[in-house]
């Protein structure tokens, strides 16, 4: 499996994951690793986070998305 497939394969779980110990643990793995992003990217990051935070309703599926553009192939 490459990078990309990998990441695509986490994000899924990551936003089906329900069991809040497996979230602390990753946020504190997440918070261990911050220290190695240079700051535009951690700005970047967290706006990220932070519209998905607010728009979680208006997100388009991932799968729907690749399937819209595989359509317009």
């Amino acid at each position: 499996m490459d990078i990309k497939s990998m990441k695509i394969d986490l994000i899924h779980w990551l936003t089906e994951l329900q069991d809040p110990d497996v979230l602390k643990n990753l946020h504190t793995f997440k918070s261990q690793h911050d220290n190695n992003l240079d700051e535009s990217t951690k700005l970047l990051l967290n706006e990220r986070l932070a519209f998905y935070g607010n728009n979680q309703n208006d997100l388009i599926d991932l799968d729907d998305a690749l399937n819209d553009l595989e359509k317009d192939l």
